[in-house]
């Protein structure tokens, strides 16, 4: 059996740091704490709450930007659509604008190509 919260932690491949760093920053206004993982180049979320699942963004020869695969989906507290009309209007790539999941009763999400070649979802609970 599972535990209460199993997701606890996910990487995101990249090709250039400083430029996904500058992505995530412009768009979603994260920020990032930089370290070195042996000869990985990581960036680690920072979040409010150190027990909440969080991500990386990892740049290693065997890690290799993708649209296929699994996909990270990136919680908002905010109204989607207006995120993604942004987003939108910053040239960055919709694969699926907001969908609502079972009529809203189940939020909200979006697909979207980061600045890296991957596909990330957003997810909220208003649309």
């Amino acid at each position: 059996m599972l535990a209460v919260a199993p997701l606890v932690w996910a990487e995101i491949a990249v090709a250039n740091m400083d430029r996904a760093l500058a992505f995530y920053a412009e768009h979603f206004d994260l920020t990032f704490r930089r370290e070195n993982m042996g000869d990985m180049d990581m960036a680690i979320l920072e979040t409010e709450d150190p027990e909440a699942a969080s991500f990386g963004l990892c740049q290693h020869e065997m890690m290799k930007p993708s649209m296929d695969g699994s996909t990270v989906y990136l919680h908002l507290s905010e109204k989607l659509s207006p995120l993604v009309d942004k987003i939108t209007q910053s040239g960055v790539q919709i694969l699926m604008p907001v969908t609502a999941i079972q009529d809203g009763e189940h939020g909200y999400f979006a697909l979207f190509v980061d600045s890296e070649g991957n596909k990330i979802g957003l997810w909220s609970k208003f649309q």
